[in-house]
């Protein structure tokens, strides 16, 4: 393969400078054992090692007449009627009145937020939502013209000419804390003329854990009749792949006509299809409910034995940095988290546990980051006391 040198130069000039400033850099060394104690990733119910999923699976696919590509964009032969069933069942089951599939979460954000506001419309959104949102608000950004100044639309806006978009998630996977839904929708619903609000939730790490039927935080609260748009994924408690939004039947007309994504992607595969729509129903089940306690007593028991543990070191100490989740790896501890993603360990404490960890499991996390903790703390009396000396 043929080398270019002047960008090869280039690229790894910005490799070294995230290196430098230990902001992350995927290693690929690091390989993952199916055995270590699982903290961080996205299966959340520990789905990936159930032993009768697989089966029942199979089992549902071998009587599926189709199962691989759907054959076109969903604008052509896309929307067979997998899709078309898929997208119908699942607003029946979330109560809305349209849902779109798409092939993750992450495109259903870009298509979104890229297509649908207008010209002369305002995004509210948190800084802490996902980068996906953060995409499709730039790709929009020449229509919307650019950094827009909400005073400048305030009249637009208090006249229904205009919407303002708020964009927040309902559970923050970094800091793992929960969006104040209450209080944004009140605020909105008393400051913002109600034909100009447009109030969109991000459910990627809400769904499945939270809710009737692992349907949510929003509908655990009942506020799924107070908003406008939603979006989950299939891909973090579901353990599978592909995205879905929650809309209105305008909103998904235009999409599917003015949508490039949604016009010019293949649509999903059949399998995608079925395998969205099993994986659904499984968080339905009472099973999933029994799985859903036990990562919260779980949790329960980190938060406990993490407070105890770490009681006489500062917070201020607990940051994890990017050379040390090798340390944890070779422990039999998965931590693939970068520093710069979420720099303090304390605020990790009430998304990090999953169904499949252990409380022994859970104990050798909290002694590594005490042991980590001791000796980071040992070395910012040291650099102290160095600096003292100096004076």
């Amino acid at each position: 393969m043929a080398t270019s040198f002047a960008l090869d130069s280039s690229l790894l000039s910005k490799l070294d400078d995230r290196k430098r400033r230990n902001q992350p850099r995927w290693d690929a060394d690091i390989i993952h054992s199916d055995d270590a104690g699982d903290f961080f990733s996205c299966d959340y119910l520990s789905l990936s090692h159930h032993p009768h999923l697989r089966e029942r699976f199979l089992s549902t696919l071998a009587s599926e007449p189709r199962l691989l590509g759907s054959t076109g964009s969903r604008a052509l032969t896309g929307s067979t009627v997998s899709h078309i069933g898929l997208e119908k069942y699942l607003a029946d089951e979330l109560g809305v009145e349209k849902t779109m599939v798409y092939v993750s979460g992450y495109t259903a954000n870009i298509t979104f937020f890229g297509c649908v506001p207008q010209a002369g419309d305002v995004i509210l959104c948190d800084e802490y939502i996902h980068a996906s949102i953060h995409d499709g608000i730039r790709l929009n950004r020449p229509k919307l013209g650019g950094a827009l100044c909400v005073p400048t639309q305030l009249p637009s806006i208090r006249e229904g000419k205009a919407t303002l978009f708020v964009v927040v998630e309902s559970v923050y996977s970094m800091d793992g804390d929960f969006g104040p839904l209450h209080g944004i929708l009140e605020i909105v619903e008393r400051l913002v003329p109600r034909e100009s609000a447009h109030i969109v939730v991000d459910e990627a790490h809400s769904i499945g854990l939270y809710g009737p039927g692992g349907k949510g935080l929003v509908r655990a609260w009942g506020l799924e009749k107070r908003l406008h748009t939603g979006m989950m994924t299939f891909t973090k408690t579901l353990n599978f792949t592909g995205g879905v939004m929650t809309m209105n039947a305008t909103v998904y007309e235009y999409l599917s006509n003015h949508s490039v994504p949604w016009m010019f992607t293949s649509a999903p595969a059949h399998v995608d299809m079925i395998g969205m729509k099993f994986c659904f129903d499984v968080l339905k089940s009472a099973e999933a409910d029994r799985l859903r306690e036990t990562v919260m007593d779980l949790s329960r028991f980190f938060l406990s034995l993490f407070a105890q543990s770490t009681r006489d070191i500062p917070k201020s100490v607990l940051s994890l940095l990017n050379s040390e989740t090798k340390n944890l790896n070779s422990r039999g501890l998965i931590s693939p988290i970068f520093a710069i993603f979420s720099p303090d360990v304390v605020a990790l404490q009430n998304h990090l546990n999953k169904k499949g960890n252990s409380e022994e499991q859970i104990k050798s996390l909290v002694e590594a980051l005490r042991e980590w903790a001791l000796a980071q703390g040992s070395n910012v009396i040291k650099q102290d006391e160095a600096l003292r000396s100096k004076l």
